[in-house]
């Protein structure tokens, strides 16, 4: 009898983090695509679960794997924050629409390569980042 219910409390365990990761995945991608409408929105998203996963807030143990990814996410899409400006600046001469364009569309080629390491179970990390967080 105590053997059935350790394997659904693993189980329970294994859907919750589950789901929490397909999360995390969906943090990745959806934090990228927000950037031509909303940079407050993509950079608000995944500091907001970050916060949450990182300091208890969030009910259950602290999953690490996800808040590394989280935190990648954040990192990513502030640095992608600060590069708007110079994309904004650059956009006086009309070049800076055709940087911001590359960028963006490297950063959610990038996203989607986060999100299949996440679902892989590896680490991933977006290249040409600050890592602020």
């Amino acid at each position: 009898m105590d053997a059935n219910v350790n394997q659904k409390s693993n189980d329970s365990e294994q859907v919750s983090d589950s789901k929490r990761r397909d999360v995390g995945a969906i943090v990745h991608v959806l934090s990228a695509v927000l950037i031509p409408f909303s940079l407050g929105l993509s950079v608000m998203i995944p500091a907001f679960l970050y916060i949450y996963h990182n300091y208890e807030y969030s009910n259950g143990p602290k999953d690490e794997f996800l808040v590394t990814h989280l935190r990648e996410a954040l990192n990513a899409n502030v640095t992608f924050l600060f590069a708007a400006i110079i994309h904004g600046l650059l956009s006086i001469i009309l070049i800076g629409i055709i940087t911001g364009l590359v960028h963006w569309l490297t950063l959610v080629a990038w996203s989607f390569s986060a999100q299949k390491s996440l679902k892989s179970g590896n680490v991933y990390r977006y290249p040409f980042t600050f890592r602020i967080f």
